[in-house]
């Protein structure tokens, strides 16, 4: 440590920026403990912020994150995968194990959103980082709410406000009366810089919580519970005004809601998905309120009780797997060539897997 320090005197702060915004976050959190400037400079804004741009755009490489419980000892373990064109590549615990604030087991885990995820369950929530280890628990909002939350309708999501102060806020949704048809579902948001929750009007339509909520350019989107293909909605909740609109899914699109469809972000898009036989994708023009096919995969050679996933997209491939067990991995092109594939993830029991972007922004932020 002493000579790292002596050899970094020599070095002008310029280059050092330079060279450190280049690197992963959890070797900075390492050299944060080289010297105070080091520490003050990685722990900046700006130097946040800079990091954050130069990691944003490599979309040539995706890394999966698995999330296990160690039982042992009650932690979050957690592996990678690195995927690109050129293979798949199993990284061994990059990230040291977490405690997390309340049990693993029973809990929900939201879709994160710069390297942020929520865990919750029906009494308690938390907010964590594993690139920097950050786990910060959440205050329960059943003060202001004249009901008790439950697991299967309550849905929380993470996003950022797509606006120049970047806030990041988590929206509830949650059930009071499931007799009510438009009237029960209700929304409240947190924001993490001033820990505090508030009520939102409502939707005046129910939401979905069979699937996760997915965050992109400072909406938050969620399936609604309309019954048949032509009644499907997409809730969209802007966490800059905190309004909502809905996108009608096309009739033509023959969209139904099942354990084996979804929503994801795919080429910075949102996508929807369905799968029988054939995994098929479809993009939404948000300009046009349109949808269009992007991918149409078969699928038909794996168990029909697995739900089959598409996880991310490098350049023309698209990344799936198998939701159920977490042990099929597959890099399909455009014309249902196989590129790599694995079945194991090297842990026998895996509890969620999700696209994680590593970053140094904190639980606090």
């Amino acid at each position: 440590m002493e000579e790292e320090k002596r050899r970094c005197r020599h070095i002008s702060q310029e280059i050092v920026e330079a060279i450190m915004v280049k690197l992963q976050a959890r070797s900075l959190m390492r050299f944060k403990a080289v010297s105070r400037d080091w520490r003050g400079t990685i722990e900046s804004t700006f130097f946040l912020e800079r990091h954050f741009r130069f990691l944003k755009p490599l979309g040539d490489q995706a890394r999966i994150l698995t999330i296990s419980s160690e039982t042992r000892y009650d932690r979050l373990a957690f592996d990678t995968m690195l995927f690109s064109t050129n293979g798949i590549v199993h990284e061994i615990s990059p990230y040291p194990p977490i405690t997390p604030i309340h049990q693993f087991e029973g809990s929900k885990i939201s879709v994160p959103c710069d390297g942020l995820f929520c865990l919750y369950s029906n009494t308690q929530m938390s907010i964590l980082n594993p690139a920097t280890t950050c786990c910060r628990s959440l205050p329960y909002p059943t003060s202001t709410i004249y009901c008790v939350l439950r697991r299967d309708y309550t849905l929380l999501g993470i996003g950022r406000e797509n606006s120049e102060r970047r806030r990041y806020k988590i929206v509830c949704y949650f059930e009071c009366d499931d007799k009510k048809v438009n009237e029960s579902t209700k929304c409240k948001v947190f924001a993490l810089d001033s820990n505090t929750w508030k009520d939102v009007d409502p939707p005046h339509c129910r939401v979905r919580y069979g699937h996760s909520l997915v965050h992109l350019d400072g909406v938050i989107y969620c399936f609604t519970r309309e019954i048949g293909p032509e009644h499907a909605k997409v809730l969209a909740f802007d966490l800059h005004t905190e309004k909502f609109q809905s996108f009608s899914i096309s009739p033509y699109i023959g969209f139904k809601y099942s354990r084996n469809s979804g929503m994801h972000v795919l080429n910075r898009r949102l996508c929807i998905f369905d799968n029988d036989t054939l995994l098929q994708i479809w993009g939404l023009d948000i300009n046009k309120g349109s949808w269009d096919m992007m991918h149409s995969i078969d699928v038909s050679k794996f168990s029909q009780s697995w739900r089959i996933i598409p996880m991310a997209t490098i350049n023309n491939y698209v990344i799936i797997t198998n939701d159920d067990y977490h042990n099929l991995w597959a890099l399909y092109d455009t014309k249902n060539h196989v590129l790599h594939h694995t079945c194991s993830l090297g842990r026998s029991k895996i509890s969620f897997g999700m696209l994680y972007f590593e970053t140094l922004v904190s639980a606090y932020q």
